[in-house]
């Protein structure tokens, strides 16, 4: 029988965890709105680049920079839950770091900072009290920070210093982290494919190599292999009947039925 290669989970996940994204406009594709130049009102706020980008059609930046700068975006978050801030970055500076760094806190409904440490050296979200090393290709920065008591928002803030050369971000994320994980074993599930029809083999395809259990309906473990993409496991010695197919990358684990006929 034709094998049936399919991305269908035994465990149904959740479409919500797709939409847990705590910015508006992340990539720039429609725009800077919402974010907006600030929050100190002197800064300006970035270009629209439509010639080079991350992913898509935009990013936004600064071309050359005299005095101190940024642009923002406020979201709501929750007292006590962690985030994580995410994006994309290139661009140079003073031939040691690009002068450019995150540099986000937490406020209560006051308006007011709510510092999670109150030293910015301890501070992700502020960089660590550094600058983001330059970057002349795409590169990826994440920071995350409990939200201190009393938080309910969150500036979303980037500065860019004097001496910063074609600086330039995209693909922003922030998700509380509970979420993230989600979202990360969802990612996984839909790059796993094999076939359901076991046959006299399993062949598995995957972004990478993994740990791909058989059970039994009852739960008994009857095979258990590390593989690479596309590798076969012998499973002509199975009883008819349907099993349960673990895969697991080390941090995360995602199940399939399939049917020996």
């Amino acid at each position: 029988m034709k094998k049936i290669f399919t991305f269908l989970s035994v465990v149904a996940i959740t479409a919500t965890a797709f939409s847990q994204e705590l910015l508006s406009n992340p990539g720039f594709e429609t725009g800077l709105s919402p974010w907006a130049a600030g929050p100190t009102s002197s800064y300006t706020a970035p270009a629209i680049i439509t010639t080079d980008a991350h992913s898509g059609a935009q990013s936004a930046g600064y071309a050359t920079v005299s005095a101190t700068t940024g642009f923002y975006q406020n979201v709501a978050v929750t007292a006590g839950e962690t985030y994580v801030i995410s994006f994309w970055y290139k661009g140079t500076g003073n031939g040691t770091d690009s002068r450019a760094r995150l540099w986000s806190v937490y406020k209560d409904t006051n308006g007011g900072t709510v510092y999670t440490t109150s030293k910015a050296e301890e501070d992700a979200f502020r960089s660590n009290n550094g600058y983001l090393p330059e970057a002349t290709t795409w590169t990826k920065y994440t920071a995350e920070m409990i939200a201190g008591p009393n938080a309910t928002n969150l500036d979303v803030a980037f500065r860019v210093y004097a001496g910063a050369t074609n600086f330039m971000v995209d693909d922003f994320s922030v998700m509380n982290k509970k979420d993230l994980a989600v979202s990360d074993i969802s990612a996984f599930d839909k790059q796993i494919k094999m076939n359901t029809d076991l046959g006299n083999a399993l062949t598995v395809f995957l972004p990478s190599k993994a740990t791909v259990n058989i059970y039994t309906a009852e739960g008994r473990l009857v095979s258990s292999t590390r593989v690479n993409s596309g590798d076969a496991i012998n499973t002509s010695s199975l009883k008819k009947g349907m099993y349960i197919v673990t895969v697991d990358n080390g941090t995360a684990k995602v199940s399939r039925k399939a049917v020996k006929n």
